[in-house]
């Protein structure tokens, strides 16, 4: 007895047939490598998402704002006191190496129906000298500092006040952020203590936004405990090589007091660029730059010079 096979007629089978077809006359090397292409641009773009979605969110940036601040070779700050009348505009390089000093550039502006002057400094501190000439003046009532303009002075630090000239040089890196150039493990120490103390207290996830000449700034409105910072800020100084600074004494803060203050940080450098703490508005930028600073030679004295500047307004 014969058995006869029955061929079942698919009727799709011309459909696939063509697409076999089609799909042999493809360059499967062409194809393969632009599926590698598309796969990288799909990790990328995740990653992208995640990094500045999930990882870079606002506490973590700020704390890398404040490495970056406890990393740095100088920072410039800049204070703007008064309004259109009367203005005082001061600009402090704080170089943390390969020396320590500051340069200060300070420029006084009046202004009124009868009067109308200018008056630029320039000044060089460290911790035991201090350096100042004047650099421009202009008045519209006729008086000139020609005789004086790019003379340097000084005011040298003797047994008597080498511990104010110290104290002064130190006072000038105070301010509700430490800066300088640490090594990463004294970085590490400090925003282990920053964190553990809740030294910043408030919005440090969720900062608001603001957009300024074509930056994006996180703003963060803080709180800070007086006593913890200044325990830490007061360590630093001594790690820095600047000894210690009685005004930091943790003893003279009240336990668990608290003072405001604004931190903004750059979205795209990751770096403080404002911090605003009682009436004061400081700025920061051009980290990073390493000088050399020359100090000048001088023949006279700070107050020389002043009597001098004095002699020549009143003639």
């Amino acid at each position: 007895m014969s058995t006869s096979k029955k061929t079942v007629n698919n009727p799709l089978r011309p459909l696939f047939k063509g697409f076999t077809d089609w799909f042999e006359t493809l360059n499967h090397k062409k194809i393969a490598k632009w599926l590698v292409v598309a796969a990288l641009i799909i990790a990328i773009g995740s990653s992208y998402f995640w990094y500045t979605r999930v990882y870079m969110n606002g506490e973590r940036r700020f704390w890398i704002a404040i490495e970056n601040s406890l990393s740095t070779k100088s920072v410039v700050r800049t204070l703007n006191q008064g309004g259109t009348g009367n203005q005082v505009v001061q600009k402090y390089r704080l170089n943390f190496a390969p020396q320590r000093v500051i340069e200060n550039n300070v420029e006084f502006t009046t202004r009124s129906a009868t009067e109308n002057t200018r008056i630029v400094t320039e000044g060089i501190i460290t911790p035991q000298d201090q350096f100042l000439r004047y650099t421009e003046f202009e008045d519209e009532g006729g008086n000139d500092l020609d005789s004086v303009l790019g003379l340097w002075a000084q005011e040298s630090s003797n047994e008597q006040n080498a511990e104010d000239a110290r104290i002064n040089f130190v006072s000038e890196h105070v301010t509700l952020v430490i800066f300088g150039n640490f090594n990463p493990n004294y970085r590490n120490q400090v925003i282990k203590q920053l964190q553990d103390r809740n030294v910043y207290s408030g919005t440090l996830m969720n900062p608001f936004e603001i957009e300024k000449d074509g930056e994006k700034l996180l703003v963060y409105n803080l709180k800070l405990d007086i006593r913890a910072y200044a325990e830490i800020l007061g360590n630093a100084f001594v790690d820095a090589g600047y000894g210690e600074f009685p005004p930091l004494e943790p003893s003279r803060y009240r336990e668990g007091a608290q003072v405001g203050v604004e931190i903004t940080v750059n979205k795209r450098t990751n770096k403080v660029a404002d911090v605003v703490f009682g009436g004061r508005a400081e700025s920061y930028s051009n980290y990073g730059v390493i000088k050399d600073v020359t100090l000048p030679t001088v023949t006279i004295s700070i107050p020389e010079l002043q009597q001098k500047v004095q002699e020549a307004l009143i003639q």
